[in-house]
């Protein structure tokens, strides 16, 4: 929920290449991280234990993050803009986990 926050603060964020930035940067792909962010923590807080629910909320939020390193990278590899080294390292260990979460995921315990 945090980053799409940032995301939906900062309509600039992602620069490169010129025509992709827009679909980037788009505010609709921003309250989607959102919505994804806030199903994880409502699952996480109220402990719902519906299957369809959590596992939405892990896949849409594995995508989100997934396309953002692919986003960032292309800023890393285009134009050697290297100040997206840490949040890339951040996110790969959060799509690894959240993959690790819903592999694990059994809610008949």
């Amino acid at each position: 929920m945090a980053l799409a926050v940032c995301f939906m603060v900062d309509r600039s964020y992602f620069f490169y290449p010129p025509s992709l930035a827009p679909m980037w940067n788009n505010v609709y792909v921003d309250i989607i991280g959102f919505l994804a962010g806030l199903i994880l923590f409502l699952c996480g807080a109220c402990d719902i234990r519906n299957d369809l629910i959590v596992k939405v909320g892990l896949g849409v939020s594995a995508a989100f993050l997934t396309v953002l390193v692919v986003a960032e990278s292309f800023h890393v590899i285009g134009l050697g803009y290297y100040l997206f080294h840490p949040i890339i390292i951040f996110e790969f260990y959060s799509i690894v986990n959240l993959m690790q979460i819903a592999y694990e995921y059994d809610p008949r315990y």
